[in-house]
């Protein structure tokens, strides 16, 4: 599904340049539950953030479903954020102008989907993550791990065939982050979607197939 090819990314601080990705070389299975442990500034968001296409590679290349990112125009990342990826922040990132239900809907209304089919979908991705009976309400009168259950539900609703989390856990205390670490689990599994998850959390990095270690922006 994914494949790093000697992936370099850069940035500058003025006038300094800071590698944030060195040499990256992996392959990510169809299907698979993936891991990425390493220290704060160690690199594990800037790659999940080259593979959902919120940011570009300085060198080297990543294959997405067969495809050089290289060749992507802005069209064919809109289309890849739009239709393929699902993505889960440590923030949330819920409207808060929306209601629970307006913010799940929203990946399948940028498809163009009918109402009927939209509130359907909605409405049992909704109960799939026990937040059915939140339906009317917005995201300021909700939990942290409420929320978090509704940015899941977001993430899947439009079955994308890769779910990228950041940190989703990081905002919550232990025992609601293992709530929704298997709860992301047991969404991927059912869907049959790649996961990549981005986390500190030893024991949240248990749950998934392989861990891969990352620190200074290099793969050990």
């Amino acid at each position: 599904m994914i494949q790093f090819q000697h992936v370099y990314k850069e940035y500058r601080r003025g006038a300094t340049p800071v590698v944030a990705l060195r040499d990256v070389c992996v392959d990510i299975p169809k299907g698979e539950f993936c891991a990425l442990m390493g220290p704060s500034g160690s690199g594990k968001s800037t790659l999940l953030h080259l593979v959902a296409g919120l940011d570009w590679v300085t060198s080297g290349d990543i294959m997405l479903d067969g495809r050089s990112c290289l060749a992507f125009g802005e069209r064919e990342w809109t289309r890849w954020r739009r239709e393929d990826v699902g993505v889960v922040f440590q923030a949330f990132h819920l409207i808060p102008g929306l209601t629970i239900e307006e913010n799940v809907a929203l990946p399948l209304r940028l498809r163009g989907l009918g109402s009927g089919t939209v509130r359907t979908q909605t409405a049992d991705m909704l109960e799939r993550v026990g937040m059915s009976h939140r339906l009317g309400h917005r995201s300021h009168e909700l939990s942290g791990g409420e929320q978090q259950r509704v940015a899941i539900a977001r993430a899947f609703v439009h079955c994308p065939r890769l779910i990228v989390a950041d940190e989703p856990t990081g905002n919550l205390d232990g025992q609601t982050g293992e709530k929704i670490i298997s709860l992301l689990r047991q969404c991927a599994k059912e869907f049959g979607q790649t996961v990549l998850l981005a986390t500190h959390s030893l024991s949240a990095a248990q749950t998934a197939d392989r861990i891969l270690a990352i620190r200074d922006g290099q793969l050990e």
